[in-house]
């Protein structure tokens, strides 16, 4: 899924939002997640999961790399039968 596919499903969904406004609106989360993790802050959306920044050594390679633990309630979710009729509104 890209983040144009992820505009069209939330535009259908709202139609009373422009898909422009959907797309300002998930550039600045997406943003702000992106500025919080080079802050060095964790991210937490309750329901879904939980971003970490962690320093990656291999081979003479420094720097970071990004870590998404899931929440138990994404992973039930996922681990349903039942994933396409879950979604509401």
């Amino acid at each position: 899924m890209t983040k144009k596919d992820i505009i069209h499903r939330c535009h259908e969904k709202m139609p009373v939002f422009s898909k422009s406004l959907i797309e300002k609106a998930l550039n600045l989360l997406l943003k702000e997640v992106s500025l919080s993790l080079n802050r060095g802050e964790d991210v937490k959306i309750t329901g879904f999961g939980t971003w970490k920044r962690v320093k990656v050594k291999r081979k003479n390679k420094k720097g970071f790399s990004v870590k998404l633990k899931p929440s138990r309630k994404l992973l039930t979710y996922l681990n349903t039968s039942e994933v396409g009729t879950k979604i509401r509104k």
